[in-house]
């Protein structure tokens, strides 16, 4: 028979290590990036990439590339935000799936504009 300290004990390391709960939406979002340093940017104009994004709002967290975020504010309304003050910040449109997150790094700025749609799990 397993003690409640042994469920308790796993139950602590899933929500250590950044697991995602199943009820949160996941999204897949593509859209453009621009890296600043030194206030200029330094990769190429409009360079395309995509990150995924866990939406549980009942726990007010954005898992962001598999980073956690706090949402603040009210959840009910139609763009969640999200800030803290050692990442940025993030919007989510949750009616257009428009996103903006600007991502702080050690040595530079990095801004993600763009879309995102319902995904899933593949495996």
């Amino acid at each position: 028979m397993i003690s409640k300290a042994l469920i308790l004990a796993i139950a602590f390391g899933l929500i250590a290590c950044g697991e995602v709960r199943p009820d949160a939406v996941l999204l897949s979002c593509w859209g453009t990036v621009e890296l600043i340093e030194g206030g200029q940017q330094v990769n190429p104009r409009g360079e395309k990439t995509s990150v995924s994004i866990a939406v549980d709002v009942a726990n007010k967290i954005l898992t962001i590339d598999d980073v956690q975020w706090p949402i603040s504010g009210d959840t009910s309304r139609s763009v969640i935000v999200s800030v803290d003050k050692n990442r940025g910040n993030a919007t989510l449109n949750r009616i257009t799936g428009a996103v903006d997150i600007h991502f702080i790094e050690s040595d530079m700025l990095r801004i993600f504009i763009g879309e995102c749609k319902p995904a899933q799990k593949l495996f």
